[in-house]
């Protein structure tokens, strides 16, 4: 007879007494009941940690930040077109001062015309011959974008003074004298031709000036001019003022070389001349009296110096001629006209490497140190604990001041790596000297915390040795933490190099290095009030790289470690 199996239903009270007869029924064939097989996959600890980190949005954005950075470090030092210049000419990179302090320029906002990141700038205070003297150049790209706005103010009673607010392009840096090779020359000229703008008005080759034949000639009309005020008893002129005259404008001439039109001294009164302040000399029809340079009533274009040939060129267009790439700076250039667009993101490739390969050694050398001190604990801990203690007092600046000087004085050394070589040699010892002891004490904690645990006890009871322990049953339980401090020692490194060459206390530029460090110092430098940019993207690509960093580290350890979820420790 075959045997009657009774079954409960689970969802009815658990009051045996109360239990109606009819909740319950007969189970045929006894042999038939098993547990129910899993209908899904089994998850491995490593896909579970990251389903559980794909659930953290701040974590996600943060990882796509960084990834972004990454990618912009890796690529743009390839791809632009900087990279790539001559190095005979370009030693230390590539370098333009007449593009100095150009404003960042964004493409999309030039062509919506919407007045802001275009590479324009409003400048106020300016008179009436400084808005003349903008209009009147004779370059291929007017400097001046427009008239903002026309200020009429009472200087004194009945006397009105009119300013203007004038929107000014960067990037219009109008007409340079230059010397070139005759190659460079009659390149240039074949160019020209090749494009149809051979001495035409859209030629990149202007007409040469000749200021001293008309400095000369100025001098003597000044000098006519003394001879009548002395003759009237006028003594506010004399050679002394009129040698002054001459000079600031030679320099004036010199400094200002889109200026290809007659100058004069402002005269305030009869016979009292200003030495600084001019004013644009007029013909009897109201014309700009110009002094380029003729010879048989024809523009002269170029002339022989030295073995050289002197021109005059509309800079922007023979920056493309000359380099073959436009001059225009996504974040702006530095004082030395590089991009800092480029220069960024090799200094967020440099600051990166630094800041992964000082972890990673740190996070090997604390990994195993604090193992080995937590895993046997006792006089091994008390050791190892007392030699920490001894290495954490010595601050890191004073290891790399030691190793700087040291490095430096060792010519072999020094020839062997060089000045860069030698600066990055020094950061790397001072900051291993003492940057794995919280990784070593955060790993001797977390030894501590699992060592003691059944599964730890039965697996040593089994026979496990003590590397199978510490690799196979300690450490994927401190994953999480470890995790979490590999990541946040980054930031933490780029943060110190920054410090430091922010401080000017490291130089990585002087050997031709660039790091985010370095770049915050040189917009310091430059000025916040007058040269905002160079300050503002470096400062934004650290802000990010912290955050985001830290963001990322948080979401990683609540994905390693369940039951740290919500820690901020």
């Amino acid at each position: 007879m075959e045997k009657e199996v009774m079954t409960f239903n689970t969802e009815a009270t658990m009051d045996i007494k109360s239990i109606p007869a009819n909740l319950f029924h007969k189970k045929e064939n006894y042999e038939n009941l098993h547990d129910q097989a899993f209908e899904t996959k089994p998850i491995s600890y490593l896909k579970g940690a990251m389903m559980r980190f794909a659930k953290n949005k701040a974590s996600i954005i943060a990882a796509i930040i960084i990834a972004l950075l990454v990618l912009y470090a890796i690529i743009v030092p390839f791809v632009s077109p900087m990279a790539y210049v001559d190095e005979t000419e370009h030693k230390d990179g590539f370098t333009d001062d007449v593009f100095k302090y150009s404003l960042p320029y964004n493409p999309i906002n030039k062509a919506l015309n919407l007045g802001w990141w275009d590479g324009t700038e409003i400048q106020s205070g300016k008179n009436a011959t400084d808005l003349e003297i903008l209009e009147l150049d004779d370059s291929n790209y007017s400097p001046l974008v427009e008239n903002v706005e026309t200020v009429r103010e009472e200087v004194r009673p009945g006397k009105f003074q009119t300013h203007y607010k004038l929107r000014i392009d960067s990037y219009a840096v109008g007409c340079k004298e230059i010397n070139v090779s005759k190659e460079e020359y009659e390149k240039l000229v074949e160019y020209e031709k090749e494009k149809g703008i051979y001495h035409t008005e859209k030629s990149i080759m202007k007409p040469l000036r000749d200021y001293e034949t008309y400095l000369a000639s100025y001098k003597q009309e000044l000098q006519d001019k003394l001879a009548e005020a002395e003759a009237q008893g006028i003594h506010t002129l004399s050679e002394n003022i009129i040698n002054n005259i001459i000079d600031y404008m030679t320099t004036f001439y010199n400094q200002n070389q889109r200026i290809w039109y007659a100058l004069a001294s402002r005269e305030s009164s009869p016979y009292n001349f200003s030495q600084n302040n001019y004013v644009i000399r007029h013909d009897a029809n109201g014309k700009v009296v110009p002094i380029y340079v003729t010879e048989g009533g024809e523009y002269v274009y170029a002339k022989e110096n030295l073995g050289k040939m002197t021109i005059r060129v509309d800079y922007y267009d023979y920056f493309i001629f000359h380099n073959g790439f436009e001059p225009r700076y996504f974040f702006g250039s530095n004082g030395s006209g590089q991009d800092i667009f480029y220069r960024l993101a090799l200094g967020a490739r440099f600051s990166l490497l630094l800041g992964v390969g000082i972890s990673i050694i740190n996070f090997i050398i604390g990994l195993i140190w604090g193992a080995v001190s937590g895993y046997y604990g006792g006089t091994a801990d008390l050791i190892m604990e007392r030699v920490t203690d001894i290495i954490s007092c010595v601050p890191s600046i004073i290891i790399l001041t030691i190793c700087s000087i040291q490095f430096t004085n060792n010519a072999e050394l020094r020839s062997a790596v060089g000045s860069g070589g030698i600066i990055v040699l020094a950061f790397l010892v001072a900051f291993v000297y003492s940057g794995w002891i919280g990784v070593a004490g955060t790993t001797r904690m977390q030894f501590y915390r699992f060592k003691g645990q059944e599964y730890v006890l039965a697996s040593r009871t089994l026979g496990a040795k003590d590397p199978r322990l510490i690799f196979r049953h300690i450490l994927p339980n401190a994953a999480g933490t470890l995790v979490t401090s590999s990541v946040l020692m980054i930031p933490g490194v780029i943060f110190s190099e920054s410090s430091l060459s922010y401080l000017g206390i490291i130089n990585f530029t002087t050997s031709g290095l660039c790091s985010v460090g370095s770049l915050l110092n040189e917009g310091q430098l430059a000025g916040l009030s007058e040269h905002p940019h160079m300050l503002f993207f470096p400062c934004l690509v650290i802000s990010l790289l912290m955050i985001c960093f830290n963001l990322f580290g948080n979401g990683l350890r609540d994905a390693f470690n369940t039951t740290l979820r919500g820690s901020e420790d």
